[in-house]
């Protein structure tokens, strides 16, 4: 597992991730995702080269979605793969995150976000 994270603007990041997210991949990348996300108000998750999430790896995801929640911010996900959407949204996750197709799907989520505060 991968994961790259670029600055989007102030309080805003954006986190790539390449790999499946499993027990070994959520491993890997956990301390580097909470602590980019820790100092962000928006998190962009880029999961279009994620083919797997696993239980661990959706735990990561609510637990950054509940702490930036906490601070007024939020987590969104796009590009997942319909499988791993579906199971993204049975799980319950998208009542934390947001969970959108596309980049302008979740440009466009964060730019609502930002109208509304």
């Amino acid at each position: 597992m991968n994961i790259e994270t670029h600055a989007l603007g102030p309080e805003q990041v954006l986190i790539v991730l390449d790999g499946r997210l499993d027990i070994e991949g959520t491993a890997q990348i956990e301390v580097a995702f909470s602590a980019v996300s820790s100092h962000a108000k928006a998190t962009l998750v880029d999961l279009s080269a994620t083919p797997f999430v696993a239980s661990i790896g959706i735990r990561l995801f609510i637990s950054n979605a509940k702490a930036l929640a906490r601070r007024g911010g939020r987590l969104i996900l796009f590009g997942a793969a319909p499988t791993v959407e579906e199971v993204l949204l049975t799980t319950g996750l998208g009542e934390l995150a947001t969970v959108v197709a596309t980049r302008a799907d979740a440009d466009a989520a964060l730019a609502t976000a930002g109208a509304a505060s």
